[in-house]
């Protein structure tokens, strides 16, 4: 990707990284960090961006984003992703492999990757862990790791086959990457189409319990115990995964964990009118789950919200609830909708009293940035910290701004988003790719 050429003063803002909250200047130059201090004095040339008032971070890091490329192009494309990507203030994105023809060759990865030097932002890619994502052999884990590949799982479809993980995961010890699990025994999901519990009940229709994603968090934390392997837990949607995940950790082992701004803000409840813009895998779960997972997100359990923005054409939503496609879009709408969340629950005193403190608000942006950074081994270009000599990932928000989403400016291809109705709070309004600036004053600028 080319670096930026120009030169940028972003003055007055409230910097936050791994290193703190504190108000200064940053210059950027030739795609880079050139200085960081409290006063800058503008260079000549240099266009200034007013950030008082506004949070200067680094670039958002997405661990799990569908970019539907190779094989369903109507519903997103490698370079539509990632404008939608910049849009929300990422500067990478870790694509899934769950494309036709799968991302489990190293033939398949050398073709996207050429795809993605179109992408106006850094995508990285998730191999397969089995060949197919069937679930039968594994696949050249190796040969992808030579190009570049860090990660790798078959989401959509957990491995079932306890053995075949086993295998896994001591290959991908040996060769130095991180498996990543989508939790699910399809004994338990058994086709089902929303949360097993009161209102699938009400509505007669099938439901995935919560067991379905507890059994195989319980049987890969104990695989890792076993093999000493790192592990990432994909879209923790459930209480008491999310505390199994906690117990984990105390007990030191190399399992990191995720959650999604749709399991934090949604709940089973938005589906009570059959309406398959909710649907998800994992299902939308009740409201003891969802404030189980702001609590386990409060104690440091999880560490990174992903989107796993899932882009379907609208045929593949405009249908019944138990027919209609898995999955919505969440990349341009992730930060508005947890930092509304957090806003809400801030004022009814669910999560502390006051304001957003320094402490949550770095918490928060950590969340979205280096940690998920450090778990795609990526954080030596992206998720800061914003000092002199790094490369220029920087995202500019505002963390009070007050919005809806608006289904005529959506940039992703596809239109599914659960937040039409939902009040957001937080706007992105500049990314820096590289240095490059792409969106300005939050409208792209490519």
């Amino acid at each position: 990707m080319v670096t930026g050429r120009r030169k940028f003063l972003i003055r007055g803002g409230l910097l936050v990284d791994s290193k703190g909250v504190r108000r200064s200047d940053l210059l950027v130059e030739a795609g880079k960090i050139a200085a960081c201090e409290k006063e800058i004095d503008p260079p000549s040339g240099a266009k200034v961006v007013d950030a008082r008032g506004l949070v200067v971070s680094p670039g958002f890091v997405d661990l799990h984003t569908h970019l539907r490329q190779p094989g369903n192009e109507k519903s997103e494309t490698i370079s539509s992703g990632s404008r939608a990507g910049v849009s929300g203030g990422y500067t990478a994105l870790l694509a899934m492999p769950n494309t036709t023809p799968t991302l489990d060759s190293p033939e398949v990865v050398s073709y996207v990757r050429q795809l993605a030097k179109e992408a106006v932002l850094d995508v990285y890619f998730a191999g397969a862990i089995t060949k197919g994502r069937l679930g039968e052999s594994l696949t050249e884990m190796s040969k992808m790791a030579e190009l570049g590949i860090r990660l790798f799982t078959d989401d959509g479809a957990g491995v079932q086959n306890g053995q075949l993980m086993r295998r896994a995961l001591e290959y991908a010890k040996g060769i130095g990457v991180t498996l990543a699990q989508h939790c699910e025994d399809l004994t338990l999901s058994n086709g089902g189409a929303m949360n097993e519990g009161a209102v699938s009940a009400v509505l007669g229709m099938k439901g995935i319990p919560n067991a379905a994603e507890d059994v195989m968090v319980a049987r890969d934390i104990e695989l890792v115990r076993l093999t000493g392997a790192r592990l990432h837990l994909l879209h923790i949607s459930t209480g008491r995964s999310a505390e199994m995940v906690k117990v984990a950790k105390a007990d030191g082992l190399p399992v990191t964990a995720e959650v999604t701004p749709h399991h934090l803000v949604l709940s089973e409840r938005r589906l009570a009118d059959f309406n398959p813009i909710f649907k998800v895998n994992p299902p939308l779960r009740s409201d003891a789950d969802r404030l189980a997972l702001w609590g386990a997100l409060g104690q440091g359990t999880f560490d990174a919200i992903a989107t796993d923005h899932a882009p379907h054409h609208k045929e593949a939503k405009d249908t019944t609830l138990d027919q209609a496609a898995f999955g919505m879009i969440g990349l341009e709408s992730a930060l508005g909708a947890v930092l509304g969340e957090l806003q809400r629950q801030l004022a009814d005193k669910v999560v502390g009293e006051g304001g957003l403190s320094d402490e949550q608000l770095m918490n928060l942006v950590g969340l979205f940035t280096w940690r998920p950074a450090r778990i795609a081994q990526i954080d030596d270009v992206h998720g800061g910290p914003l000092v002199v000599g790094r490369p220029a990932n920087v995202a500019i928000f505002d963390p009070t701004f007050k919005w809806r989403l608006s289904e005529t400016e959506i940039v992703s291809r596809s239109k599914n988003s659960p937040y039409f109705d939902t009040d957001l709070v937080g706007k992105v309004l500049y990314t820096f790719v590289n240095g490059d600036l792409k969106l300005r004053e939050g409208e792209l600028c490519l």
